[in-house]
């Protein structure tokens, strides 16, 4: 009886930890993990080095969507008239775009070209892509008329685009047509579907605004799974995302509009494609409100453009 008692008690007291350290983000993985962090509610660009805190800087930035390694030690930054580009060391803008007001989001493509995206824009109903190249000189416009709202865009291996519009992702093509869409799974509030990302599987990752989740739909449309949690987090808005080499995924959990969500929620997480949350990143409420966009630095050749590869990790291009 002693012994069934010993052997019952250590069950449960594995079981109780079990729980509570599966219940609690991890925190220890990446002692030494470099990050690029876009956050909206400050409306600034941090760099954020985990092993050398001294080089971290914190730097203002026009309000905006997304960013992206563009090569020479530059990161591309979208912004309400066009695009900054932004040393990765110290911050300091090296170069901008001005002339296109109204500006939603800016990807760098694989052919080294620029491609704005606007709503109601161009004198053209609905969303509008302007593809502008090394001289800022339009080389096509894109037209897909039939929707009401747009986040960020992400260019295909096919060189097709995948489009977040509320709870709408569509893939279309150059000539305004429609190849693949899916609606977000239903929520209280408007979702405003962030980011989208084909994977290797063929299936879509879909960072999901404000479900709190990332949502997962197969070749055809269809829901598939979705990942949030766990509630300790403070799932808000779940927005931009990066696939790293090892297939997991780093998102950042966004808390809100304004100065005063420093010390909301934990705002960069990152999950296994199973679900599992790994590892997170509480931010320091002295020196972030909200972030909205993650970029993990480590290994990757700063002095190389950066695009998604067919599993959709971030590769040199």
């Amino acid at each position: 009886m002693r012994t069934s008692r010993v052997i019952h008690l250590l069950v449960v007291s594995w079981l109780l930890f079990w729980q509570n350290s599966s219940a609690q983000p991890s925190t220890g993985t990446y002692p030494a993990r470099q990050m690029l962090l876009r956050d909206e509610g400050l409306s600034k660009l941090n760099y954020v080095d985990l092993a050398h805190p001294e080089r971290n800087y914190y730097v203002s930035v026009p309000a905006g969507r997304d960013l992206q390694l563009i090569g020479q030690g530059r990161v591309m930054l979208g912004t309400g008239k066009g695009y900054e580009e932004r040393d990765i060391k110290t911050g300091n803008k090296v170069a901008e775009l001005t002339t296109y007001d109204g500006t939603i989001a800016a990807r760098r493509l694989r052919n080294g070209h620029v491609m704005l995206v606007g709503l109601n824009w161009q004198n053209k109903k609905g969303i509008v892509l302007v593809e502008l190249d090394q001289h800022q000189a339009v080389q096509r416009t894109i037209n897909y008329p039939d929707f009401t709202y747009v986040r960020l865009i992400r260019e295909t291996v096919d060189g097709n685009f995948l489009l977040t519009s509320n709870d709408r992702v569509f893939e279309g093509k150059s000539d305004g047509s429609i190849v693949w869409q899916a609606q977000l799974t239903k929520q209280d509030k408007a979702q405003h579907a962030w980011q989208a990302q084909r994977l290797g599987n063929g299936q879509t990752l879909v960072s999901g605004g404000y479900s709190a989740n990332f949502q997962r739909f197969d070749r055809k449309g269809a829901f598939a799974d979705s990942v949030s949690g766990p509630p300790v987090v403070n799932p808000h808005f779940f927005a931009g995302f990066q696939i790293l080499k090892n297939g997991n995924w780093v998102v950042a959990n966004w808390q809100g509009h304004g100065a005063d969500h420093g010390a909301s929620g934990t705002q960069i997480l990152e999950y296994t494609p199973a679900g599992k949350l790994v590892w997170s990143w509480k931010q320091d409420p002295k020196q972030q409100s909200s972030i909205q966009g993650v970029l993990v630095l480590d290994g990757l050749d700063l002095n190389r453009p950066h695009v998604e590869d067919a599993k959709g990790r971030l590769v040199p291009n």
